[in-house]
């Protein structure tokens, strides 16, 4: 969609409308079954909204963190994380930083405490957010290293391996949210935007 047309949507829209656009702009490539998660900001109370306007679809949603108003929400496919989960990649990656219960709700659970540690006081970063995100292993750790300095690309994450692959999910991703975005514009409510599970190219975790 151009600058224009998302303008002129997004000034004739409803408040409800506008969330489903946003949603869709901010995780379109989940809500399409082409990625386990991603991450959006929006207003305080914001999730309980999408929480039901996703009721039907295979897509969860919750508050990473609440603070000045403002939520940080994360969108995700529960089956497709709890098998990401299992990969031992990112058993060790997870491992590192403390975590010893690998299921889905343990996992968000001590996430859910360290970012609000992180928002709240400043601590280091949880960057095995990134990981729940489905970048890959090798450039979270890339991105730790360098310190976020140095990396090949730069778009849904920072790259520091396999540029090419990176580009093509990149393609992808943008394809998805750009026809999540399409459908939010022409009415469709979240649950039917959000598809099936399908597979994506390959692990990320494999590379």
């Amino acid at each position: 969609m151009t600058a224009e047309a998302i303008l002129a949507f997004l000034d004739a829209s409803s408040p409800e409308s506008r969330l489903g656009f946003q949603a869709a702009s901010h995780c379109g490539p989940v809500l399409k079954g082409i990625k386990i998660s991603n991450i959006m900001t929006a207003q305080a109370g914001t999730w309980r909204r999408l929480q039901k306007d996703l009721r039907g679809s295979s897509i969860l949603c919750i508050p990473l963190s609440v603070h000045q108003g403002r939520e940080v929400l994360l969108l995700y496919r529960y089956k497709r994380l709890q098998s990401h989960l299992e990969n031992g990649q990112v058993k060790a990656f997870l491992a590192d930083f403390g975590y010893k219960d690998f299921s889905v709700a343990a996992v968000i659970m001590k996430l859910r405490r360290r970012y609000a540690r992180y928002v709240l006081s400043g601590r280091e970063f949880p960057h095995e957010l990134g990981i729940i995100l489905e970048y890959p292993v090798e450039d979270v750790k890339g991105f730790i290293e360098n310190r976020g300095k140095n990396y090949l690309a730069e778009k849904y994450w920072k790259v520091y391996h396999n540029r090419e692959r990176a580009l093509t999910l990149f393609a992808r991703y943008d394809e998805a949210r750009e026809k999540a975005m399409e459908e939010a514009a022409a009415g469709y409510p979240l649950y039917q935007i959000a598809e099936e599970e399908r597979p994506t190219i390959k692990s990320q975790v494999d590379i």
